[in-house]
């Protein structure tokens, strides 16, 4: 056998060797397993929704996210009547992170069966400045997960996995307690100095992992 062939064995025998490996500790629990599958959770843990009463607008389609179409003065109680939301969107409008359309048009409450009615109305979509800090955010609704439009002051960071308990089987299902802390980046650029500082401080939480055929994966809450 030749040197170059050789050579060119051992790496492939190494190579199978590593790959087997790698599967075989696959379910085994892991400072990499459990930080790579809290990063889509973490992402997104300073991201907060944005409450307002939306309407939809006479023949064009509802959606959940972006833009949002309300109206400047609800005059309906309910999610966002009390206009907190679009105080802070105008505010977002005034430092160039979201776009402010106002027009007329027929709409309706979103979720009614009212007729439509022409009636004043406001269009709020990110900029692309403004689109890391404004978009939509799965969450859990009762039957199903929703996209939701959502306001994020930061981006979620895994730091360090500190650590986990031993794994326990119940009810047909393995499970570990993991302990880790997060922190926040790339912040938004109008938040004060002080609280960008707060938010890169490492904080400290725990969530329960299940041990799944694709590894380990977060317990849904």
């Amino acid at each position: 056998m030749s040197r170059s062939t050789s050579v060119s064995a051992a790496v492939l025998l190494f190579a199978t060797a590593t790959g087997l490996s790698g599967c075989g500790n696959s379910k085994a629990p892991s400072k990499a397993a459990f930080a790579a599958a809290l990063e889509p959770v973490v992402r997104d843990v300073f991201c907060h929704p944005i409450d307002v009463m939306r309407y939809e607008v006479e023949g064009e389609t509802a959606g959940s996210g972006f833009p949002i179409v309300t109206s400047p003065e609800p005059t309906l109680a309910g999610p966002g009547s009390d206009g907190k939301a679009v105080a802070m969107l105008n505010g977002l409008a005034g430092v160039g992170l979201v776009t402010r359309t106002p027009f007329e048009k027929p709409a309706r409450w979103s979720g009614s069966t009212n007729a439509f009615v022409r009636q004043p109305l406001i269009s709020y979509a990110p900029t692309e400045k403004g689109a890391p800090y404004l978009h939509t955010v799965e969450r859990k609704a009762t039957n199903a997960t929703v996209a939701v439009p959502s306001f994020c002051m930061a981006k979620g960071e895994v730091v360090d996995v500190v650590r986990w308990t031993e794994p326990t089987d119940f009810a047909g299902h393995r499970g570990s307690q993991v302990t880790y802390t997060y922190h926040g980046v790339d912040p938004i650029p109008v938040m004060p100095p002080a609280e960008q500082a707060r938010m890169a401080e490492p904080k400290e939480a725990t969530m329960p992992f299940e041990l799944q055929s694709g590894g380990w994966r977060p317990m849904p809450r």
